[in-house]
């Protein structure tokens, strides 16, 4: 059984990113449907490729996420163009499946009397991108803020000609618009993403994306997550549980922490002792994670990711289970979760060092809070676990490092399509 279905890749991105700005991800999903129907009514491209596409329409304004307190969309559509295109291509590159065709992504704001100016094998995908982008945010823009001869003035100026006259007959054999007015447009969205059988490679890549997002507003919590992933994979082979259990283990340990995404900045980058409120605040990241998660990913993963703050007492949180209601993969995703806390260095304080750590995971396995027999197998290969995440932790911050380097890069060289 897999841990997500192909048809709820889509849905787990619409109900995370929906609970950060439901406003980015409506445009997102309509220039999507949009771009979708121009290349369906050509017929030229199969179907993973009519999948790809339309997900980097769904996707194409996800380096807006960065921003906080985005209250209209269309600024960032019209007056803050290049540093959401070029975070968004950076990301969707290096983070998600899309690979080298994120470069539609990047191009998604550049005027088409300025495509001599680049290279891409994927010009034609882009100038459609470009007018499905570019009709959404006609729809939400007021007389003032885009003029109503716009399409006519701006021909093969600010978009493609060719495109505009796709989209045209596209809306004459589809009815686009009419669709737009109600739910019809996202009931065909999902029978596309839903038809297209994707692999688990393909389905995992979406899921470690979703958790990136989070990297948006803490960097920390995304490394947090990476390790306790690490931590969690080797305590389970190590305790030689099943494959499918290890497998569940590792997507568990990876969505764990997806409810941050909306818990406010100044709580999760906090310098200082949380207070009593803004610690139930934070605590409440779990029930957020178990919403976007139910009757979305397989429950035995579900479960893992929520109960990574249960105790073997009943002291945790948030349903305050006990030992015999725990599942082993529960309980060393638990162990490892307070591991890669201890460990990391956080915004409210440095990493502690070896001893310190074993320390106190040996007195919560002493008082019955974590589990004993995990601590017990993690003392014994401590010095291991801990150097075989060393090893592979530059993969994830090294990765970090070349997004921001290549970002600085891209900026400065961007500042030619600003004049």
């Amino acid at each position: 059984m897999s841990v997500i279905s192909s048809e709820n890749v889509n849905a787990i991105i619409r109900k995370t990113l929906s609970l950060v700005n439901p406003k980015i991800i409506a445009h997102g999903e309509i220039t999507g449907y949009i771009l979708y129907k121009m290349l369906e009514y050509e017929n030229l491209y199969s179907e993973q490729e009519l999948v790809d596409y339309t997900m980097l329409g769904i996707l194409h304004d996800i380096g807006i996420y960065k921003e906080e307190n985005v209250k209209d969309v269309v600024d960032f559509e019209t007056k803050n163009l290049w540093t959401h295109s070029i975070y968004g291509f950076l990301f969707l590159k290096y983070l998600s499946p899309m690979g080298e065709k994120a470069e539609i992504v990047l191009y998604h704001h550049l005027d088409f009397n300025r495509y001599p100016l680049i290279n891409s094998k994927y010009m034609h995908i882009i100038e459609c991108l470009n007018l499905a982008d570019k009709m959404d945010t006609f729809m939400h823009m007021k007389n003032a803020e885009m003029p109503p001869d716009y399409f006519s003035r701006y021909r093969d100026i600010a978009f493609s000609g060719r495109a505009l006259d796709l989209f045209f007959r596209a809306e004459r054999v589809f009815h686009i618009t009419e669709k737009l007015a109600g739910d019809a447009y996202q009931e065909e969205l999902n029978r596309l993403l839903s038809k297209q059988v994707f692999s688990e490679k393909y389905k995992k890549g979406f899921l470690e994306m979703l958790v990136y997002t989070i990297d948006f507003r803490s960097e920390h919590t995304v490394v947090h997550t990476m390790s306790t992933v690490n931590f969690a994979e080797q305590l389970g082979r190590l305790m030689r549980i099943s494959g499918v259990e290890l497998r569940n283990l590792y997507y568990g340990a990876l969505l764990h922490d997806i409810g941050k995404l909306c818990i406010p900045l100044n709580i999760l980058e906090s310098s200082g002792r949380l207070s009593e409120e803004e610690m139930k605040v934070m605590k409440a990241h779990v029930r957020i994670t178990e919403m976007i998660l139910e009757g979305i990913v397989d429950d035995d993963v579900l479960q893992i990711a929520v109960r990574h703050h249960e105790k073997l007492d009943g002291s945790g949180y948030h349903k305050g289970l006990t030992e015999a209601e725990l599942t082993l993969p529960q309980q060393i995703v638990a162990v490892a979760d307070i591991l890669s806390a201890l460990y990391g260095k956080r915004s409210y304080k440095e990493a502690f060092d070896s001893e310190k750590i074993k320390a106190i995971l040996n007195s919560d396995a002493s008082n019955h809070k974590i589990s004993q027999k995990v601590v017990d197998c993690l003392m014994m290969n401590y010095d291991s676990v801990i150097a075989n995440y060393e090893a592979k932790k530059e993969a994830t911050v090294g990765l970090y490092l070349k997004i921001k380097e290549q970002y600085t890069e891209m900026s400065k060289m961007f500042e030619k399509f600003n004049r």
